[in-house]
């Protein structure tokens, strides 16, 4: 989508969050920053459970700060919790802790919303509107029409199967992993899925700690050599988000090609990902999968770590590099 999305209401910037994060977020909250005439960053964070007021407000601004041009900011509530008096607002405190950070980090609250399961609101009015307003705006209209879906899930066990045979790491030689860095590439620049020979051929090098290693690195063509870096999302430049997006889906289809206790590793490669693309809650999804595949599947035990602290991928606060959903 080329031309410039016009918002002209509440029920229009409602319906574009979930484009923007790929999905409905639920028990969530989410920050937008804003620009003159545009907007920024979109942050989603789950909502707090002990956290403290204060505590929480001040990572999640610290979040927001990331996008240094942004003079303005919005906060959406996803939440079907009432407040501990059974008021229909919850969260109050850490709403009015949150707008206070953001203001005093230049970037004033324009508005609150509640969305629940069953209607939106102005944060702390008694007017209840329906979700249809939402749903049938211009804005979700026009994204629709342009091709963006708002749950784009890689990931369907019904398609999987059991019935393919398990796979052999190769030995990780230094011709291994050239071997298996230009199947990976050939792959990722292939708009077709991998034929049954190629895909177990992958799934087979991904087996391997350390040629694994290296296929992650090499789907972020803008990485600047360093793993580590790579690894906590600090490139040298916007990512080829279309380039990610298909190596998640052909990390699913290598998992079509093996039997149960080898899609750990793809599975892993699909968490960190989501987790580049700032998408927190899916990331864990994949990656606790990955650990039931492979009880205590090392490299997705340390990712649900680094996620589960807060942490957030370098490229995914930074509103030139981060992702942008398709037709978005």
């Amino acid at each position: 989508m080329t031309e410039k999305l016009t918002i002209t209401g509440s029920a229009d910037l409602l319906a574009v969050v979930p484009h923007l994060l790929g999905t409905q977020p639920t028990e969530s909250f989410v920050v937008l920053t804003a620009r003159a005439g545009s907007l920024g960053a979109t942050m989603r964070v789950d909502a707090p459970a002990e956290s403290l007021p204060l505590d929480y407000a001040q990572v999640l601004t610290t979040y927001a700060a990331h996008d240094e041009q942004a003079t303005a900011s919005y906060i959406i509530v996803y939440s079907d919790e009432t407040d501990a008096d059974g008021q229909l607002y919850p969260y109050a405190a850490h709403v009015a802790a949150l707008t206070n950070e953001l203001a005093t980090a230049r970037m004033p609250v324009r508005n609150v919303w509640l969305v629940t399961g069953t209607h939106w609101s102005e944060f702390g009015t008694d007017e209840q509107l329906p979700l249809d307003q939402i749903t049938d705006s211009n804005a979700n209209a026009t994204l629709t029409y342009f091709g963006s879906a708002t749950d784009i899930d890689f990931y369907n066990p019904a398609l999987l199967g059991n019935r393919g045979l398990p796979v052999h790491a190769p030995e990780g030689t230094d011709a291994d992993i050239a071997a298996a860095c230009h199947d990976w590439a050939a792959a990722l620049e292939n708009p077709a899925m991998p034929d049954t020979k190629t895909a177990r051929k992958l799934a087979a090098a991904f087996q391997h700690k350390f040629i694994r290693d290296f296929l992650m690195r090499e789907t972020i063509t803008t990485h600047n050599g360093s793993f580590e870096d790579v690894m906590f999302g600090k490139f040298t430049g916007r990512p080829d988000w279309n380039r990610v997006d298909h190596a998640q889906a052909v990390a699913f289809e290598l998992m079509k090609a093996v039997p149960e206790g080898q899609r750990a590793p793809m599975l892993s490669l699909m968490g960190w990902l989501e987790w580049l693309k700032g998408h927190g809650s899916q990331a864990d999804r994949y990656l606790k999968l990955a650990a039931e595949d492979v009880p205590a599947y090392r490299l997705a035990v340390l990712l649900r770590e680094l996620i589960n602290r807060g942490n957030i991928a370098a490229v995914a606060t930074n509103a030139e590099t981060s992702y942008k959903r398709p037709a978005i």
